[in-house]
């Protein structure tokens, strides 16, 4: 996919943020930014709409609260997505899908 360039201003405290995240995750500013613009455009408008509000009207602790939940979900997607890879893996024959039967699975195997 062909890329372009988009720039954007950012006070000060933001930039610092960046470039640390940037160095600690051995990626650019650039990437960190692109990341977050990717996530954001996929908000609905409806989300949009709230973000701006709680810029303008709620505390930095409403935003740190905010980005806290997003960061909950984040993982907990994370997990969902590993959890039904493995899953899709361990379809062989006979072997058990739901959690309960990976479970009594499992027990078996420790148990031998």
């Amino acid at each position: 996919m062909a890329a372009r360039t988009i720039s954007a201003y950012a006070d000060e405290r933001t930039a610092r943020d960046v470039e640390r995240i940037a160095q600690s995750e051995d990626r650019s500013p650039a990437q960190i930014a692109a990341a977050a613009l990717r996530f954001y455009v996929r908000l609905p408008a409806e989300a949009h709409a709230a973000l701006r509000r709680l810029e303008k009207l709620g505390t930095d602790r409403d935003m740190d609260d905010l980005a806290r939940e997003i960061g909950r979900k984040a993982l907990d997607a994370e997990w969902d997505v590993a959890h039904r890879q493995l899953v899709t893996e361990m379809k062989v024959g006979d072997a058990p899908v739901d959690e309960d039967g990976i479970l009594t699975e499992a027990v078996r195997l420790v148990h031998r």
